[in-house]
């Protein structure tokens, strides 16, 4: 879509700079018949840009730099431990292996040492091990690590503890530029202070956002409208999500019980109940004028709203709501959400997109889409995500060289764009069968409309967790106010921690 957009923009300046040529002569202007024009078209112009910027071309930026083979020491979760399915793949490759991404990352860091003379290190923990290990290091003083990549929510405690840089004050670090994601930047800035980062450095905070999988043949067989003409005329909305899941709700094998042998309408989890709701345009907490973090989720539209996500998550038609055994969740084994969805017995799945690698082998033919809208009055889609598995960077205040740091970092990030983001979408899209070309500009907007929520990162007064655990939609508006009073007290201690970093 970059590409296709920098070639309507070149195209557009070619057809002004032409006209412009014709009208600049005087009476010659008269004799060039305008039919001897010859103007490019959009598709040559995407072939020029696509031989023009390459992986090679934007490290040639980066030739200037020369540090000497410094060490850039990157903590991740790069030991698979006991929870492999979000191990970090992303930072480090020690060789070509014929896997897209690991090869990607691997032509990416190769290229990055050699032109700028630095060593790619990584430091690899188990799933949950990353910040404390960085943080036990910055209490000890010690410039163990240059940047570390861990789940948001993980990360997030460092802020007011003062262990983690405000990204802003490194003037190495360009994020105006298109290859960092322009919403972490704002939706979790704390009085003009940003301490995450994420864009095309990463493909784990892809794996952490929250889509809709759908399973095409079953939109067939019980001939339903198509997502992608719902989600393109504004019309893919909760109501029409509900109404298409029930239709597909059915007891195949009539034994009245609810099991993986028959049909479900939607498979889903608690989680879900927050990023339904963020999906909807809301937060928990939002931000005032001045950039102060303020609770925002006790309007009554907020609360209708949150009403009938609840609705919805345990109705008849979902795996919660059935009294079935589809409630686990892990991988492809019996009476998980995964397998549920895998075996085509589920018209929905809401999850993350690192679900759909595990589809690349499934018989089912399926498509991607953002969660709906809760009415088609709302202004536009947005896609949730992963509090502890959407990932980002942040750097230890113990860095030694914040500016050093933070050039190789942004090269990284740039080179990213044609190696590592590329190899993504490969291996997303293509499974065992090509998948239709309509799921692309679906990733593409699930990607560029997260609704990053500081009370979900932070989990400030435990308003979060409390949605999380919600089953019943008419003790919604009872069981926040009961939190309010000590909800508040919490983020206003919160508000002060952060104002002493000023």
């Amino acid at each position: 879509m970059k590409k296709k957009l920098l070639a309507m923009l070149l195209l557009s300046s070619m057809l002004i700079s032409t006209f412009a040529s014709c009208s600049e002569g005087g009476e010659n202007t008269e004799e060039t018949p305008t039919s001897d024009v010859s103007v490019p078209t959009a598709e040559e112009v995407v072939e020029e840009v696509e031989e023009e910027i390459t992986l090679e071309s934007a490290a040639a930026q980066y030739a200037d730099r020369d540090y000497g083979g410094y060490e850039y020491r990157v903590a991740d979760r790069g030991d698979p431990g006991t929870y492999a399915d979000w191990q970090t793949f992303d930072v480090y490759a020690a060789e070509l292996t014929g896997e897209v991404i690991n090869d990607a990352v691997y032509e990416r860091n190769t290229l990055l040492e050699e032109t700028m003379n630095v060593k790619i290190v990584e430091r690899p923990f188990t799933h949950g091990e990353v910040t404390s290990s960085v943080k036990t290091s910055i209490m000890a003083a010690a410039d163990d690590y240059d940047v570390f990549t861990d789940g948001l929510s993980n990360i997030a405690p460092l802020v007011s503890q003062n262990y983690i840089l405000d990204l802003r004050q490194i003037e190495s670090l360009k994020f105006e530029n298109a290859w960092w994601d322009q919403m972490i930047y704002e939706d979790l800035s704390i009085f003009g202070k940003s301490f995450f980062m994420t864009g095309d450095i990463s493909v784990m905070d892809n794996y952490g956002t929250w889509c809709y999988l759908f399973n095409k043949t079953m939109i067939n067989d019980y001939g339903l409208e198509s997502p992608y003409d719902l989600v393109d005329s504004g019309k893919w909305t909760i109501d029409k999500h509900n109404e298409m899941a029930q239709a597909t709700t059915v007891d195949l094998d009539g034994d009245g019980k609810w099991t993986m042998a028959d049909s479900y309408g939607y498979i889903t989890e608690t989680y879900n109940n927050t990023a339904m709701w963020n999906c909807f345009g809301y937060r928990i907490i939002s931000k005032d004028a001045e950039g102060t973090p303020i609770y925002s989720y006790s309007g009554e539209e907020q609360l209708t709203a949150l009403q009938k996500i609840i609705e919805t998550q345990y109705a008849p038609f979902t795996n919660m709501g059935s009294g079935s055994t589809v409630t686990g969740g892990g991988g492809l084994t019996d009476n998980t959400r995964e397998n549920q969805f895998a075996i085509g017995r589920a018209l929905f799945y809401y999850a993350g997109l690192r679900n759909i690698t595990l589809y690349r082998d499934s018989d089912t033919d399926f498509g991607i889409i953002p969660a709906p809208k809760y009415t088609e009055e709302q202004s536009q889609y947005y896609s949730s995500y992963s509090n502890g598995n959407c990932t980002a960077y942040a750097i230890p205040v113990t860095s030694g060289d914040p500016e050093k740091v933070g050039d190789i970092t942004e090269a990284m990030a740039h080179l990213s764009v044609y190696s590592l983001t590329p190899a993504y979408y490969d291996k997303t899209l293509i499974g065992k069968s090509t998948r239709d070309q309509e799921s692309e500009p679906m990733l593409e907007l699930i990607l560029s409309t997260r609704n990053y929520d500081l009370g979900v990162i932070f989990g400030w007064g435990g308003i979060a967790s409390s949605i999380h655990g919600m089953k019943d939609p008419n003790t919604v508006a009872s069981s926040l106010q009961k939190l309010e009073k000590a909800a508040n007290k919490v983020l206003s201690r919160a508000i002060e921690e952060l104002i002493i970093l000023e």
